[in-house]
């Protein structure tokens, strides 16, 4: 599968997030790669969100 897909991108430390469209990676022969149709937000993305410092 080749192309793009939406993910949500922490660049640098500090609050925020981005929604970017990212290359679709590509996947070794032990590997899948799953097509999610839908998602939510959870406590520790929000934390994540909100953090300063992150890894």
């Amino acid at each position: 599968m080749t192309g793009k897909m939406r993910a949500i991108v922490k660049h640098h430390q500090g609050y925020g997030a981005q929604l970017q469209m990212v290359p679709v990676p590509t996947i070794q022969a032990d590997e899948v790669l799953i097509k999610v149709k839908a998602t939510s937000i959870c406590g520790t993305d929000v934390h994540i969100y909100m953090r300063k410092d992150f890894e």
